[in-house]
């Protein structure tokens, strides 16, 4: 092959892990709103179910009679408008903080607007590494977010915390497999594709 062969596989090379690269800052963006969202409910549920919970054995204790079905109706909607609340604020607070992919970004748009180098092409490799990296801590995050939501479901729905924990225990393992499983994939695809590059140069 001669060396304007190899320019040309070189440039090729680059390109596509430019397109490649894109498609995955979108789909991490995407990711984070999702994991903000449920990251929210989360909170939301965990305050109302607390509220609810403190209101109602209060109540329960210090309430006879007929009065206590009123009394439970007002602790349930102060407990709903306590985690409504919470939740929005803490999606809006999250929302706010700057990107953690912005370094990707910003050399992703240098890199499609300019020419493109091997060495962007090794810190583009490096940054999605890193993003893979904050991606499966946060995707461990919200593992134990499903677990907590499993737990107050179940507890809630067929009171009895036992089996909430069970299934909150089990919710935890799966997602948390799964966010492994995916971290795994996306440090294997890595490693090839930075091989390629330093081969390239």
């Amino acid at each position: 092959m001669t060396s304007e062969e190899n320019g040309e596989a070189a440039d090729k090379l680059l390109d596509d892990m430019v397109r490649d690269a894109d498609e995955y800052y979108d789909r991490l963006n995407l990711q984070q709103l999702n994991q903000t969202r449920v990251y929210a409910a989360v909170m939301g549920a965990v305050i109302w179910f607390a509220v609810f919970a403190g209101l109602g054995i209060a109540l329960y204790l210090n309430v006879k009679g007929s009065e206590i079905s009123l009394d439970l109706l007002w602790a349930f909607l102060t407990a709903v408008a306590s985690g409504v609340i919470t939740g929005a604020v803490v999606y809006a607070i999250r929302r706010q903080r700057a990107s953690k992919f912005a370094d990707l970004g910003a050399l992703l748009t240098k890199m499609k607007t300019g020419r493109v180098s091997s060495e962007d092409g090794l810190r583009l490799m490096d940054l999605m590494h890193q993003a893979a990296l904050t991606m499966r801590k946060q995707r461990l995050d919200t593992a134990f977010a499903y677990g907590v939501s499993a737990f107050i479901l179940v507890s809630f729905v067929g009171l009895n915390p036992g089996f909430g924990g069970i299934a909150g225990v089990v919710t935890y393992l799966y997602f948390r497999f799964e966010a492994l499983r995916e971290y795994e994939k996306e440090d294997e695809r890595y490693e090839v594709a930075k091989k390629d590059i330093i081969l390239s140069l």
